[in-house]
């Protein structure tokens, strides 16, 4: 049974070691909530990537007003069977010019403009909607680590407590003073404490990584946040009501902006297919040396594709019901726009009522407590299953504590997002 123990709290141990080199292997940067929005937004490999991307919509559009090229044809006679010379430069060869322009007719060109430019903003909403969703990850992320660190500190309490009671019982038990089943009951505790501590480090490194990814730092730094609690405290959920905030995340968020878009696109590709159903037409002029009946003939031609079999009736089909598709899309989002924000809000009110009725259970009173109970269970006027008992549930009610402030900033952050706006920083 010794043995067990004693090999469990060491394996403990090591990996609570392991753990912790991961965490502080460099140096700790600390910064508030809007140093790391700012990084964000300056270093987001996503982020800057769609940047990229409204550059390559842009650049469509430039494509887009471009007139196409004309087309230049030259022509020179190889061989005269009259002269039996090859390529013959004289009077006698032959030698011809053609230059053709291709005109699109029934506004094609600044149909296909118009579709561009809806193209490229819709990659500016998807940009902004990509910033709004990451934005959310950010701050939950960092909300998160700040409360996890919290609980670290919990943990580390409390085994700094535990261990100098545990050595000291150690010693007394060396001495014969004490039973060995409560040195056991003793190690126990501090085994399930420091397991306990391993998990939460183990969440407080996956947030550190995800923050780390999110505002791009290269150096790949541990972050402890800093939080002010009490700015939180004073959040009153009675501050908007529901409708305006439905009105404002109708209003709002970019994806809605790009169902919109899309059906604006749709409505201008059907305004181009139709376009299409008309030839566009061809111009040109034509030079002949000694091709023709004539001497340096001279001509101008004009020319288009006859519409007889080609109508374009399948393309115009195809635009009519994309444009059909997209509204019920828009419909669709407006629904789950609605939905979230509802829900949000009712996730929200509740997670505050029950934070502001938990608010005044911690206070320092309860943290003196824990100072006491070590010195209480010293003196023995606690029993050891009580002195157990009173450390699990500290421990739990703590880290209940934490999560309930994480759940509560989780919800307006869930209500941030669902608005597309900042309603509650």
């Amino acid at each position: 049974m010794r043995r067990v123990i004693f090999l469990l709290f060491s394996v403990c141990f090591i990996l609570n070691k392991a753990e912790a080199q991961i965490i502080i292997k460099t140096d700790t940067v600390s910064y508030s909530l809007s140093d790391a929005e700012n990084l964000f937004i300056k270093s987001n490999f996503d982020l800057l990537a769609a940047k990229y991307q409204i550059d390559e919509a842009e650049a469509s559009l430039i494509q887009a007003k471009l007139w196409d090229n004309p087309n230049i044809n030259l022509e020179l006679g190889a061989y005269n069977e009259d002269t039996k010379k090859w390529f013959e430069m004289s009077q006698n060869g032959e030698s011809a010019v053609i230059l053709q322009q291709l005109i699109y007719l029934a506004g094609k060109r600044n149909k296909r403009i118009n579709l561009e430019k809806i193209n490229s903003q819709i990659a500016r909403y998807q940009f902004y909607d990509l910033m709004r969703t990451l934005r959310y990850e950010l701050r939950t992320s960092f909300f998160e680590l700040y409360f996890l660190q919290k609980s670290l500190s919990v943990y580390d309490h409390e085994l700094a407590a535990l261990k100098t009671l545990v050595d000291a019982y150690a010693a007394e038990y060396q001495k014969g003073n004490l039973p060995f089943k409560e040195l056991a009951r003793l190690q126990a505790l501090q085994f399930n404490l420091e397991n306990g501590k391993i998990e939460v480090l183990k969440n407080v490194i996956e947030k550190q990584a995800n923050l780390i990814l999110l505002t791009g730092d290269s150096f790949s730094r541990p972050i402890k946040p800093i939080v002010s609690v009490s700015s939180f405290d004073v959040i009153n959920p009675s501050a908007v009501n529901l409708a305006q905030m439905v009105d404002s995340g109708l209003v709002n968020r970019f994806d809605l902006k790009i169902t919109e878009a899309q059906i604006e696109s749709e409505q201008t590709n059907l305004s181009l297919q139709k376009a299409m159903r008309i030839p566009d037409m061809t111009i040109g002029a034509r030079y002949d040396k000694a091709g023709s009946y004539v001497h340096n003939y001279n001509s101008l031609s004009l020319g288009f594709d006859l519409p007889l079999w080609n109508r374009n009736k399948g393309n115009i089909k195809i635009a009519e019901n994309k444009i059909e598709e997209n509204k019920v899309n828009k419909s669709q989002k407006e629904l789950e726009i609605k939905s979230e924000i509802t829900k949000a809000y009712i996730q929200f009110i509740e997670t505050d009522k029950l934070y502001k009725s938990s608010i005044q259970k911690f206070d320092n009173r309860y943290e003196n407590l824990f100072d006491g109970i070590t010195d209480a269970y010293k003196n023995r006027t606690i029993s050891l299953l009580e002195f157990i008992d009173y450390y699990e549930t500290y421990k739990d009610s703590k880290n209940e504590y934490f999560q309930l402030q994480i759940n509560r900033l989780d919800a307006i952050e869930s209500l941030n997002l669902a608005t597309g706006t900042i309603i509650f920083k």
